[in-house]
């Protein structure tokens, strides 16, 4: 193959590069490294990156991009550049048509590795690349950023906000979750579990969106729902089913850690390791348990009490409407305050107090399910980093992978 035929050949690969065009190829057979040179026509005009207005040429640099491999050699594009000065932007490199800014690898390059990052963690990816760590997260960076521009309105009708520990201590983010055509994804993330969490969302979507949001669910935090009603004051709240049975649970296992101090010998006997089984939902409880926890639960013990009201509490989300549901809570909750149970009435009178949240899950049937099944992904995704000491590193790598953002910097051309 003659120099003419190859420099056509990298041209039809590389595609349009206009106004460069491929000049040579030169290949090291022992590096197996493929270097295609590109030209340009010293008469070209050209204008400001920023502002579109003609310039003059300032100077030129030779810079180097990091293309797709070609015939398992690694391809390398070197072109000179022009520089232009702009009265209002200063010195500014112009913008060539296979890479994006300032990036050392071109949009093909950068479209796969994307994919390869997606698929493992970032050291391994970068080893699979043959590129540095910082290089690969690099485009990661990008990649979110790129997404984050070209996400265009949300859909914010209903969301999610949950909080996440990260680190050690009281060490949270919050997370704001939504749907996007039927899968979850993460609208957001914020710095603490406070009202500085979640007030960035609000003012990154603007007063218009959040007039549009008809409900958010979220646990019983003041700092969520005080934020949530400072800027979104006609958005239902709806407190999450999970939590209310994660504090229902608490106050069964409360009940029988007081049970064990100060219940008598047999009682203390017949709850030696039994903390599980309380807390397992009836249906799911193991064979190998069930002669034991069937003669626990009938007992005359102040937990089977507390079991038995937890179970009741279960069937709430079976209430058809919110008049149902009304008829229901007030009957638990007169069962709940006469079974003399305090850890249990403390729950009761914190239910009664958030009841108008509580019942709107009965219209809406929307909770937090969808965020905790991302807070399980965001964990396994610190577990594989094996944690991170940068914080703007892990919300975007939480983006990147859960964002449900358009990161193929060539399908965003």
């Amino acid at each position: 193959m003659d120099n003419t035929t190859l420099n056509q050949h990298y041209q039809q690969i590389l595609g349009n590069t206009a106004p460069w065009k491929v000049k040579g190829v030169k290949l090291d057979l022992e590096k197996l490294i493929n270097e295609i040179a590109l030209e340009i026509s010293p008469d070209s005009i050209w204008g400001c990156p920023k502002c579109q207005k003609r310039m003059h040429i300032k100077e030129w640099h030779e810079r180097r991009w990091r293309h797709s491999d070609s015939c398992q050699f690694k391809t390398i594009l070197v072109a000179s550049v022009p520089s232009v000065e702009c009265d209002e932007h200063g010195s500014q490199t112009v913008q060539v048509p296979w890479a994006e800014g300032s990036s050392r690898f071109t949009m093909y390059f950068e479209s796969f590795a994307v994919e390869v990052l997606q698929a493992c963690s970032g050291s391994r990816a970068a080893e699979l690349l043959q590129i540095t760590w910082a290089q690969a997260d690099g485009i990661k960076q990008r990649a979110v950023l790129r997404g984050m521009l070209m996400r265009g309105e949300l859909n914010v009708e209903y969301i999610c906000v949950d909080e996440k520990a990260v680190g050690q201590g009281h060490d949270y983010i919050t997370v704001v979750t939504g749907l996007k055509n039927n899968d979850q994804v993460v609208l957001y993330v914020g710095d603490g579990k406070g009202e500085e969490g979640l007030n960035g969302f609000w003012e990154l979507i603007g007063p218009d969106k959040c007039a549009e949001i008809k409900a958010v669910s979220m646990d019983f935090g003041k700092s969520y729902i005080k934020s949530t009603k400072q800027y979104c004051p006609e958005a239902k709240l709806i407190f999450d089913p999970f939590h209310i049975m994660k504090m229902i649970n608490g106050a069964v296992n409360e009940v029988r850690q007081r049970e064990i101090v100060m219940g008598s010998i047999a009682a203390k006997e017949s709850l030696k390791k039994s903390r599980q089984l309380w807390l397992w939902g009836e249906e799911n409880l193991p064979d190998k348990y069930k002669s034991r926890f069937d003669a626990l639960k009938n007992s005359t013990l102040k937990t089977a009490k507390a079991w038995r009201l937890k179970e009741v509490w279960r069937n709430f989300r079976y209430c058809e409407n919110e008049a149902e549901g009304v008829v229901f809570f007030k009957e638990w909750y007169r069962m709940s305050m006469a079974s003399k149970l305090e850890p249990v009435k403390k729950v009761a009178r914190s239910l009664k107090a958030h009841f108008p949240g509580i019942i709107t899950y009965l219209k809406y049937r929307f909770c937090n399910a969808i965020a905790e099944g991302v807070n399980s992904r965001i964990q396994l995704l610190i577990q594989k980093a094996c944690g991170y000491r940068n914080r703007e590193r892990l919300k975007t790598d939480i983006m990147f992978h859960f964002g449900g953002l358009n990161l193929d910097p060539v399908g965003n051309q």
